[in-house]
């Protein structure tokens, strides 16, 4: 599933995959970073609830 985070270095929205986990799949695995599309600077994911990406 898709989330969106926000890059910590120019603000901008990015949509990272997450992949589903756990018994029931009603978990997520998240990276620990993330590389923004728009200013290549490397965030980290936040802790959550995360926002899904449409």
């Amino acid at each position: 599933m898709w989330f969106l985070f926000v890059c910590g270095w120019c603000g901008e929205d990015n949509a990272v995959f997450c992949a589903r986990t756990g018994f029931w799949g009603t978990r997520f695995e998240d990276p620990e970073e993330f590389d923004c599309w728009w200013c290549e600077g490397t965030s980290w994911t936040p802790d959550g609830p995360w926002t899904p990406a449409e």
